[in-house]
């Protein structure tokens, strides 16, 4: 719970809030389709929802549609928690003994136990996270914490053992959680700092914000987008990697994949750096101009996310 605590503290107070739910989302949704035995990575996820292909990376062949589940699930986490947490599971939970003397987090996971074994799709691992929220244990949806253990649903008898593999789980996924919010809020920074020292920044402020919501770019990406040529686009993502805002993740394939250094560390394909970061000076007034832009695009993709779990709730 200190380490959970620590990650809904952070987001509550972080500008970057609505990037990192987008990538936690992401990171949860893989971790709920490898619980269902499928052979799919967070770089696979990343890949189908973005539109963006990877190189090197087979297309993902699987009996029926692994991301159909994905539109609600974010849609509900993004949704109101003024419902009490027993009307969102399917079936009749029976308070087992010792409940009201059983830690919070017990209590979550016991819930979790009985749902898997009533549900033997992703559904049970994916409501998670929403029931932590509804349950008060976080203020914050964390779609990172997206957790379960596929021998509950086959195992008779005593769960000492599972409970504490999901115990360390979630500890390890808070954590890893807040470590990509930290290289999120630094890549921020940094971008912000870099736009602010340019003459004649361009195009570049606009594809920081893109690269928010996409974190994999192409220079085919970009050309609709900024309504630019395929080589000023090309052009462009070689500004940015050269300032160290992208790194190239192609191998100088036909076509350059760009991504951006946060997400390529937390998928293992970037090396981390090494040593503590310079922190760039908060007292240049050109940072400041661009760091509100970036606030205010985030406020933006904020409200559309609501507005879509609006519409989703209303239909």
């Amino acid at each position: 719970m200190a380490s959970i605590g620590r990650l809904d503290a952070r987001i509550s107070a972080s500008s970057v809030a609505p990037a990192w739910m987008l990538r936690a989302s992401w990171t949860g949704y893989a971790t709920a389709l490898r619980l269902q035995r499928h052979e799919i990575d967070e770089i696979d996820v990343i890949s189908h929802f973005t539109g963006v292909s990877i190189p090197g990376r087979p297309p993902v062949v699987t009996a029926g549609d692994p991301f159909g589940a994905y539109a609600d699930w974010a849609a509900e986490l993004a949704a109101g928690h003024d419902r009490h947490w027993r009307e969102d599971i399917p079936f009749t939970f029976d308070i087992p003994d010792g409940w009201r003397d059983a830690p919070p987090l017990a209590r979550a996971l016991a819930v979790l136990d009985s749902w898997s074994r009533q549900d033997n799709t992703p559904a049970p691992w994916l409501a998670f996270p929403k029931l932590l929220r509804r349950m008060n244990l976080t203020r914050n949806p964390l779609p990172c914490l997206v957790t379960g253990d596929p021998g509950l649903r086959f195992l008779h008898g005593t769960r000492e053992a599972q409970l504490k593999r999901l115990l360390k789980s979630l500890r390890e996924l808070a954590d890893e959680g807040l470590r990509r919010l930290g290289r999120l809020e630094g890549y921020r920074m940094r971008y912000g700092a870099a736009v602010g020292a340019e003459h004649r920044p361009g195009h570049l402020p606009r594809l920081g914000t893109l690269a928010l919501e996409t974190p994999f770019l192409a220079a085919r990406t970009l050309v609709d987008r900024f309504d630019i040529t395929l080589s000023g686009a090309g052009k462009l993502l070689s500004r940015a990697a050269e300032k160290g805002l992208l790194v190239e993740t192609s191998g100088r394939t036909s076509w350059r994949l760009y991504v951006t250094p946060d997400v390529g560390i937390a998928l293992g394909i970037v090396a981390p750096p090494r040593g503590r970061p310079p922190s760039p000076s908060r007292s240049s007034p050109a940072l400041d101009t661009v760091l509100a832009e970036f606030d205010r695009e985030m406020a933006e993709i904020d409200q559309m996310l609501s507005d879509h779990s609006r519409k989703h709730t209303e239909t």
